[in-house]
């Protein structure tokens, strides 16, 4: 991830936004060659994988956005975005967010969602605003491919709608389409 790297090299402890977007950008610009997607999405893994906090959160919140863009682009990894976002310790929250996330987008199989679905609910329990919002993300997207769990991703979505927390309502007002295009290409009412 040359973008990543470049943005990463000093290893300042600021990542920002548009550090994340710009690394977005250069992963699907490279991707684009050649032979260079699967590279991309390696060395993304790696970096995902490795043993610094900061590469973590790089690289998860890069897992995350390009996931968001393309649905299951990390598709071949989502066993390991599954462990790796079950085993992130309690401290690197970002990461543990971000990767739920991007493991949500890539569960590609019926097991696979299934696999991620308590991971998930225990992040919605979590005390950390942040890492809720984004387990709430986590579980619309699951549920768009499970409709046995379009009901209950209603009613949290419809309660996040009222929650004092802004990432909460935010993230319900994202997500909400999702799940009203799933309903609808379902055939339900």
């Amino acid at each position: 991830m040359a973008a990543m790297k470049a943005g990463c090299a000093v290893k300042p402890r600021a990542w920002k936004s548009a550090d994340a977007a710009a690394a977005a950008k250069e992963f699907f610009s490279r991707s684009q060659k050649a032979g260079s997607r699967k590279t991309a999405i390696r060395e993304l893994i790696r970096e995902l994988c490795s043993d610094d906090p900061f590469d973590h959160r790089c690289a998860a919140e890069l897992a995350r956005l390009v996931s968001r863009r393309e649905p299951g682009i990390l598709a071949a990894y989502g066993d390991i975005l599954a462990e790796v976002a079950a085993g992130l310790p309690m401290e690197e929250w970002q990461a543990r967010g971000y990767v739920i996330v991007a493991a949500a987008h890539n569960a590609m199989t019926r097991s696979q969602r299934l696999r991620l679905l308590p991971l998930v609910r225990a992040r919605l329990a979590e005390d950390r605003i942040a890492v809720r919002a984004m387990a709430l993300e986590a579980f619309a997207i699951l549920a768009a491919n499970e409709p046995e769990l379009r009901d209950e991703a209603m009613e949290m979505l419809e309660a996040a709608r009222h929650d004092e927390a802004m990432a909460m309502r935010c993230r319900a007002k994202l997500m909400l389409p999702l799940l009203m295009r799933a309903e609808i290409g379902s055939g339900a009412n």
